[in-house]
């Protein structure tokens, strides 16, 4: 097998993750993020024999790598080549109306990382592609290409929060045609050379955020994720979601905190009309954070947090 087909992706927090799962045999469960294939076989571990699994992933590279990785294990798992954003969808195919669990690493993978042709990484120079579908949709080099200064200003702001948007967009627009990251990697860097001075971070992070995030439209497609996923779960079923930044994570803890509430009316409302319930329960209100021990042995991890969620 070659480098190609072996996953080097390391979940973050997924002991945790799967734990607050509260698996049994026989329960039916969704990895909505299938990636290298971890969360997968730790839920099946847990569930099997007697239950079922669902693998979710819009990158058909990660479910051929997990078939080819571990081709007895995927006779077992329902593997399905889809955008976590269409789970209900998903569900309704297969014939689910319901599962006991769902898990959901935001994270993007390694695997992705490693390949300089998927044009993910800034530390590689391939194509400015970062579609998480390769095979649909319109690539970042598009968006880097043709985008106005003012659009490009609203998707480094909005998705990368990005301080310098104004300055990094100029750069860009006056070096097009950009071809590949290499070249995007050092005229971002050369533009905020002096803002970065002294920084751990590369100067082009938040730009490749940015990018990676509105071509793929990350937070709408969480958003409908979040809310299909709730109402799939069971009563007394948990969900756990794992994630890398205050973007994503902000969508998370508003989400949850919204179904966790007795009230939905407005805030202007002088007295409650709607009567609504809630519909979850928030098992960690700040959620988790990975220990000193995995941030030095990933520093990836350093970033993320797990927010729990108990369907009532």
């Amino acid at each position: 097998m070659n480098n190609k087909e072996q996953s080097v992706h390391v979940p973050v927090m997924m002991k945790e993750a799967i734990d607050a799962l509260h698996l049994q045999k026989g329960m039916s469960v969704i990895d909505a993020t299938l990636g290298g294939g971890s969360y997968t076989r730790a839920l099946h571990d847990a569930v099997m024999p007697g239950g079922r699994v669902i693998a979710i992933d819009q990158d058909q590279d990660a479910i051929m790598r997990f078939e080819k990785s571990f081709p007895d294990l995927a006779d077992d798992i329902t593997l399905v080549h889809k955008n976590y954003s269409q789970i209900r969808t998903i569900c309704q195919e297969h014939g689910i109306r319901d599962v006991d669990a769902i898990v959901a690493d935001l994270g993007i993978s390694s695997d992705q990382l490693e390949r300089a042709e998927r044009g993910f990484s800034f530390l590689s120079d391939g194509p400015i592609d970062m579609r998480m579908n390769s095979t649909e949709g319109v690539s970042a080099q598009e968006l880097v290409n043709h985008a106005s200064r003012e659009e490009l200003m609203r998707v480094l702001r909005l998705y990368g929060e990005q301080q310098h948007a104004r300055k990094v967009a100029d750069a860009i627009i006056g070096a097009r045609p950009l071809e590949t990251t290499g070249e995007l990697s050092q005229i971002v860097a050369h533009a905020l050379a002096k803002a970065y001075r002294g920084k751990k971070i590369h100067p082009a992070t938040k730009t490749f955020q940015a990018l990676r995030i509105a071509v793929n439209d990350e937070y709408g497609h969480l958003e409908t994720f979040l809310e299909d996923a709730v109402a799939l779960l069971r009563r007394g079923g948990f969900m756990s979601v794992v994630s890398f930044h205050s973007g994503e994570d902000r969508i998370v803890k508003n989400t949850f905190r919204m179904m966790a509430r007795t009230c939905q009316c407005p805030e202007s409302a002088p007295v409650c009309t709607c009567k609504a319930t809630p519909s979850v329960r928030i098992v960690h209100h700040k959620g988790i954070t990975p220990s000193a021990e995995e941030v030095a042995q990933n520093p990836r991890a350093r970033s993320a947090r797990l927010r729990i969620i108990e369907k009532i």
